[in-house]
């Protein structure tokens, strides 16, 4: 699959615009970053509220914060495909980003799982639940986008061959 996709990726034109464009990579790089931030940023206190963390602040304010994370989540996205774009070799034979991208697909999962039976379940009511099953989704969370954060990190510098 990940050679499929890697020699689909190289063939491109968007292989060859990441290529030969010197700045975009960095730009790229920055991007990746604010992303990050958002994303991470707003779980980190959304998450954690629903540990028990924050209990000052009402559940549903700082869901506000969601827009926000699905913003860093989207440029995330973008960014993410411009780089393996970009090396599509590399990539498709690192094992860290094989991790990160399961440890995307378990973090996503969890997400639709929270949405689909938990928020829904609590919609009628001001506050959401502090079930116990809630409280493992927000730890799931927390740990899935840590494992992310580390294993994108080791990208550069781990398991290229």
């Amino acid at each position: 699959m990940w050679n499929d996709l890697a020699s689909f990726a190289l063939d491109s034109r968007l292989n060859e615009w990441i290529a030969a464009t010197y700045w975009l990579w960095p730009v790229l790089e920055i991007l990746h970053f604010i992303g990050l931030s958002l994303l991470f940023g707003g779980l980190l206190i959304v998450d954690l509220r629903m540990l028990g963390w924050f209990a000052s602040l009402q559940q549903l304010r700082v869901n506000k914060l969601l827009p926000l994370v699905i913003c860093g989540f989207a440029i995330n996205l973008i960014t993410g495909v411009l780089f393996y774009f970009g090396d599509p070799a590399r990539y498709s034979a690192n094992i860290a980003f094989k991790i990160k991208m399961g440890l995307i697909l378990l973090a996503g999962c969890n997400a639709l799982f929270h949405h689909v039976l938990l928020v829904r379940s609590a919609r009628d009511q001001t506050e959401v639940l502090s079930q116990p099953f809630q409280k493992i989704s927000a730890a799931i969370s927390l740990l899935a986008w840590l494992g992310v954060l580390l294993f994108g990190r080791l990208i550069p510098y781990i398991g290229t061959g």
